[in-house]
């Protein structure tokens, strides 16, 4: 049996294929690329924005067109919020919510290994997602996903502990914690509760020459707890810190029921930077919010510039059909595209002056392959292409100059063997 596994959206849908793409070949399948020859097919859908469904249709109805034999199974945020939708473009798919996703195997009639408490691998990737929290209950006035992963969850400390540890041992050398509200995470262990800074001391202590990497985090998570947990992992932790902040204005803020406000915001990433001056920082920017002011989006501006991000991940207000927001008068069209460029243009400038800084510096990289050649991924997500392939894992690199916003490194030195001679070298302080 060939399976076909295609994931759109967030880390932790991607983590939820690698689950099922484990179950679906333990029986002795095998995965392919190519839809048009398999005999299963699994599309793990998306439903952020009204962009994310149309790409999950697209695909859905290609593979209907083109494989009709295939089974075809539609899974993820999009069959939990609409499921009529996928049956109108593919009428023989097999439907499953987030809430059946770990049934999908069972559903096809699959011979399959036992559901397993995490993964052993991630297929073409040289660093691992582990999924360790589920689901939102805030009201924000946009997003729908509370409505399609609305039940907070939390994975057993020791189940964690467990599939960490076997990322490492199988050779994983970066680890990328992930949820819907990662900081979220709370869990009773050995009689005690355990929050996200508690699960995070435990990976941390784990043996291994490893890191650990946060995805998407809260603001109002970056606690002095927290703060001190990273500082004292010694590099361990990556800095690099993803903290949407959707928009600088006060006013904004309110209507999207977001819980800080601009000030505070900017209040904690000053904490932190003054723990890690040296960060990689990245934030999530929505323009256009229905309501949204040339007041308000240049107070956005001015809080992205004074910050100092390393790189923005920047959308237009998406109406959902179902949220508060969806109901109210948009901004015009042409006034979210000229902000929209705009704030890509600044993008563009911190993107250029992230990869610049790092010239005529030694980074400790991880190593990663591809159609384009190697490149290796610093601890603050810095990417910088190679000169040459080393192999996986961690190699050192020399930043020689940077090329718009791609930083170019040189590995080295080697020893006569061809071997890295700088792996006992300590990783570049993000302190200093």
């Amino acid at each position: 049996m060939k399976v076909f596994l295609h994931t759109f959206g967030c880390r932790v849908n991607q983590y939820e294929t690698e689950q099922l793409r484990e179950r679906l070949l333990a029986g002795g399948g095998t995965s392919t690329g190519d839809f048009s020859t398999a005999d299963v097919c699994v599309v793990n859908t998306c439903t952020v924005t009204r962009a994310a469904d149309q790409d999950a249709l697209r695909l859905i109805r290609r593979i209907s067109r083109r494989n009709p034999a295939a089974r075809l199974v539609v899974t993820g945020c999009l069959a939990s919020r609409s499921p009529e939708e996928i049956l109108a473009a593919a009428p023989h798919a097999i439907v499953r919510g987030n809430d059946g996703k770990r049934e999908v195997a069972e559903a096809l009639g699959c011979s399959t290994a036992p559901a397993a408490a995490g993964i052993r691998g991630f297929a073409d990737r040289a660093r691992a997602f582990v999924k360790v929290q589920d689901g939102c209950n805030m009201t924000c006035t946009y997003c729908i996903i509370p409505s399609v992963r609305p039940t907070l969850s939390s994975r057993p400390v020791e189940d964690v502990l467990a599939e960490v540890r076997g990322l490492i041992e199988g050779g994983y050398r970066e680890v990328v914690l992930c949820g819907i509200r990662l900081g979220r995470y709370l869990a009773q262990h050995e009689g005690r509760r355990v929050d996200f800074n508690g699960l995070l001391e435990r990976l941390l202590a784990l043996p291994g020459d490893f890191r650990i990497r946060l995805s998407s985090f809260e603001i109002t998570d970056v606690t002095d707890r927290f703060l001190g947990v990273a500082e004292e992992s010694a590099g361990r932790l990556c800095p690099s810190f993803h903290l949407p902040l959707q928009s600088g204005s006060d006013a904004v803020l309110t209507r999207m029921e977001r819980w800080y406000s601009a000030g505070f915001y900017e209040k904690r990433v000053l904490a932190l930077k003054g723990r890690f001056p040296r960060a990689g920082l990245f934030t999530d920017v929505m323009v256009g919010f229905p309501g949204e002011t040339e007041a308000d989006f240049e107070a956005t501006l001015s809080i992205l510039e004074r910050m100092g991000f390393c790189g923005l991940h920047i959308f237009p207000f998406s109406a959902r059909e179902g949220t508060p927001a969806a109901k109210w008068e948009p901004v015009v069209v042409a006034t979210v595209e000229r902000r929209m460029a705009r704030i890509r243009e600044l993008d563009g400038r911190l993107r250029r002056a992230f990869a610049a800084r790092a010239v005529g510096e030694r980074r400790r990289v991880l190593v990663e392959g591809g159609a384009d050649g190697a490149w290796g991924t610093a601890e603050d997500f810095l990417k910088i292409r190679l000169d040459r392939d080393p192999g996986p894992g961690f190699a050192w690199v020399t930043v020689g100059h940077a090329e718009a916003d791609v930083a170019v490194g040189t590995i080295g030195p080697i020893d006569a063997a061809g071997r890295r001679t700088l792996a006992r070298k300590q990783p570049f302080s993000y302190t200093a």
